[in-house]
């Protein structure tokens, strides 16, 4: 028996809450790791610089002793992205789970689920090496002990300094909160929608809801479609619109509304989308 319209929103609320918690959990996650590396550099590597009258001196045992930086560098690949890349494992498991449970109403064949779950697989893969492969926060704060030696900088001040850099101050993301906020948060929500467009083609799904509510920051592209159906060929003319927020190269089955998007294409079948619009007119796409 296909899947009622109940039944899939149902599911789709439950991932929808799953990829939230995802993105919220890795905020914490980063927090905690943060505290356990300014800890690192206040206990154990400033301490080991050459130290004269509470300043850091401007010698080059010093100045190598920052650039090589072995310890730190085993402290972040070690401890902290260890921890961060079983964290991303475990969810981006979670999702590709709910995506396939989403699906199995539709039947799926084995071998298709195993094809699009290996594809997920090389995807999270490819994204964790570029992700773990970048440098930034290593650089950063290299470059802050650097100046601290080159200055001499008092001891207390470069470790208050570094204490604002890897938590952050005020309302301003630390060093590791800010650098997989802005390459990470958002992969949970486009590995999620690139499942879903890969099953959907698939299973011959080719009518969608435009899901995922609104909140006061939903950009006027997503107020305006929100809780709609379509057709396959008319979310494809949709991504050939402008609008505020649309990223570069756009693809809007992945990236949806752009930049920071948290909206879905749950897609269904033309039986499904007929109920819900009545004057929708079968997809070019469908294969009868």
């Amino acid at each position: 028996m296909k899947p009622t319209i109940t039944e899939l929103r149902k599911i789709a609320a439950s991932r929808f809450k799953q990829v939230q918690a995802s993105e919220k959990g890795l905020l914490s996650k980063t927090n905690t790791l943060q505290r356990k590396l300014n800890a690192f550099m206040r206990q154990v590597f400033i301490p080991s610089l050459d130290i004269d009258n509470g300043r850091i001196k401007n010698t080059n045992a010093n100045l190598l002793k920052i650039k090589k930086a072995s310890k730190l560098r085993a402290f972040l690949k070690n401890v902290i992205n260890l921890s961060l890349l079983d964290y991303y494992d475990k969810e981006f498991s979670k999702t590709q789970s709910n995506s396939i449970k989403y699906f199995n109403g539709f039947s799926p064949t084995q071998a298709a689920t195993s094809r699009i779950s290996t594809r997920g697989n090389t995807f999270v893969d490819t994204f964790l090496d570029s992700l773990f492969e970048n440098n930034t926060v290593f650089s950063n704060l290299q470059t802050t002990l650097r100046n601290g030696a080159t200055t001499g900088q008092r001891v207390s001040d470069l470790t208050q300094l570094m204490n604002d850099q890897i938590t952050g101050k005020g309302k301003k993301f630390g060093l590791l909160t800010s650098y997989h906020y802005n390459n990470g948060f958002n992969e949970f929500q486009d590995y999620a929608r690139d499942l879903d467009n890969q099953f959907s083609k698939e299973l011959n799904l080719n009518y969608a809801i435009y899901a995922g509510g609104e909140i006061k920051t939903t950009r006027h592209f997503c107020d305006e479609h929100n809780g709609k159906i379509y057709t396959r060929e008319e979310i494809e003319d949709l991504g050939q619109t402008e609008w505020q927020g649309k990223k570069d190269n756009n693809n809007i089955f992945i990236d949806a509304g752009g930049y920071n998007c948290r909206h879905n294409w749950d897609f269904i079948s033309y039986q499904l989308a007929k109920r819900l619009r009545p004057n929708i007119e079968r997809s070019k796409y469908d294969k009868i």
